[in-house]
């Protein structure tokens, strides 16, 4: 029974995440040493990809996060075993960002159809400067190389521009 209702609120937490894309600030606690990120979004849900995708609603206008050095950025990505879904395909300039490690957010127990997990993408502020991150929702079938997200069918798309200093 837990395993159902994890994917499920998972999915209402990245739908409802589509208000904190307007960006965050570097208040708060969260920096390189383990806590909690400065600024945390998600990208949008799959349904709300696939409603950009389908022109049934506008597409997804860019965040802006600004950062101090040394404080952490993160982006929720829910992976699931679909046809669609997010990939970043432009990790923006390595000045001001480094990228950390990728954690799991969430898990499904082995073989369970349909289910997905959100897996958070880090990095810290190393130097003052801004660039842009670039996600798409892609799909898969449509990919020229397996490993290589660019050379798919892009649906939607997300961008954070991120300013540290």
């Amino acid at each position: 029974m837990r395993v159902r209702t994890v994917p499920t609120a998972v999915a209402a937490v990245l739908a409802t995440g589509l208000a904190a894309l307007s960006g965050c600030s570097s208040g708060g606690s969260g920096g390189s040493g383990g806590g909690p990120p400065a600024a945390l979004l998600a990208l949008p849900a799959d349904l709300d990809a696939e409603a950009v995708a389908g022109g049934k609603q506008p597409a997804f206008e860019p965040s802006d996060v600004h950062l101090a050095v040394g404080r952490t950025f993160g982006m929720d990505v829910r992976v699931a075993p679909l046809p669609h879904g997010w990939r970043l395909v432009d990790p923006g300039d390595t000045g001001p960002l480094r990228r950390d490690a990728d954690s799991k957010q969430s898990t499904c127990a082995p073989n369970t159809a349909g289910c997905g997990h959100t897996v958070r993408q880090s990095w810290t502020a190393t130097a003052a400067g801004s660039t842009t991150l670039t996600w798409r929702y892609v799909d898969f079938a449509s990919c020229k190389e397996v490993q290589n997200p660019a050379s798919c069918r892009t649906l939607a798309s997300k961008e954070v521009r991120v300013t540290v200093g």
